[in-house]
Order: C-alpha cells, then sequence, then structure tokens
C-alpha cells in the first residue's frame, strides 16, 4: 500500500473529526437549555411513596371522604391525577416474578367499571422500583367519556393506584408524554 496515500486519508480523517467535533460543540453550545418545570414533590408518609408534579396543577384534595385518598390535583376540568393508597388483600408478596399471577386481580378491578373499553393490553412495570400492571382504557359515555393511564403498583401489603386522566377520552394522545413524565417521578422506595 501506498504510504502517500495512507499518510493523506489518516490526516484526512483526523480534520474530518476536529471539524464534525467543533460543529457538535458549536451546535450544543448555542442550543439553549429548555427551562425546567417548578414541579412540586408530593410525599406520602404511610406509604413511603413519592411523585412529582407540575406546581401549576392545582390540589383538588379538600376533605377527603375516601381514607385511601392521598393525592389529588388537576391541571385543569379535563386532566388530572390521583393516587389512592390501600391494603391489597393479597396473600402473596407480589414481585416481577409472581406479577403475572396479580393480573386477575387487576383486570378485575379495572372490570368493576362495566364501561371500561381498554385501549392497549395491560403492561407489566417496574416504576420507582415497585411491581405493577399499567392499563390504558376508556370510561364512560357521551359527554363523560375520559380515558384513563392507571398504575396497579404493590409494596408489601399495600396497592398504590396512580390514576391519570383526560376528559374527553380523545385527549389522551396529547397529554400521555406530560402523564408519562409525572409518572417516571415516581419513587417507590422513599423513607
Amino acid at each position: 500500500m501506498n504510504r502517500k496515500l495512507l499518510v493523506v486519508v489518516a490526516v484526512a480523517a483526523v480534520l474530518a473529526l476536529l471539524a464534525g467535533a467543533a460543529v457538535g460543540r458549536n451546535l450544543l453550545s448555542s442550543a439553549t437549555p429548555a427551562p425546567r418545570a417548578d414541579v412540586v414533590l408530593f410525599k406520602d408518609a404511610i406509604a413511603k411513596v413519592s411523585i412529582a408534579y407540575p406546581a401549576t396543577w392545582k390540589s383538588r384534595l379538600e376533605r377527603p371522604s375516601d381514607p385511601d385518598l392521598a393525592l389529588l390535583v388537576a391541571a385543569d376540568d379535563s386532566t388530572s391525577l390521583l393516587m389512592r393508597v390501600s391494603d391489597s388483600g393479597l396473600e402473596v408478596a407480589v414481585t416481577r416474578k409472581t406479577l403475572p399471577i396479580v393480573r386477575k386481580y387487576t383486570d378485575g378491578l379495572v372490570a368493576a367499571d362495566s364501561r371500561a373499553k381498554q385501549l392497549t393490553q395491560p403492561l407489566a412495570v417496574l416504576a420507582g422500583g415497585l411491581p405493577g400492571w399499567r392499563y390504558r382504557y376508556t370510561f364512560g359515555e357521551g359527554a363523560e367519556r375520559g380515558a384513563h393511564d392507571h398504575y396497579f403498583l404493590f409494596k408489601g401489603p399495600k396497592l398504590i393506584q396512580i390514576v391519570f386522566q383526560a376528559v374527553p377520552a380523545e385527549r389522551l394522545p396529547a397529554v400521555a408524554p406530560v402523564f408519562d413524565r409525572i409518572a417516571a417521578t415516581f419513587r417507590g422506595r422513599d423513607s
């Protein structure tokens, strides 16, 4: 192989690498980082779990008649988040391995509302370190028809339900990315 050609190719490769790095650095430095939205970190002292939601969302929890209701906040009249902590009543410890066993249990909880129509198959999840199931379904009829992105998470004998709601149901695709970002802040092992 010709040494001159090898040297020319090596020099060209190094120059191309340096030029690429310079362009990349300029692109990164000229981009302004998106401002981080102010969030509220909610901690449930009993279940020792937490979740963060946008500070612009307002609490709708005045005097709870449901002792299991830990959190109820809303962005507006059509977008909300609810968290409920209750005893699961299950005799089996729920882990990633035993998660398929409790699928009938969570299916039954969703099916308790005969108007619930699943949009996707339930998805096994590990959210904030806790195993569980995620359901996406519509509920209600007419003007009252909405959609839920509903997590059933298990921590020892506790069932933690995180329910994101969009009304009307057709809003779900637009707000699902916000729901996903909030769900990603959930921590199940907080003290």
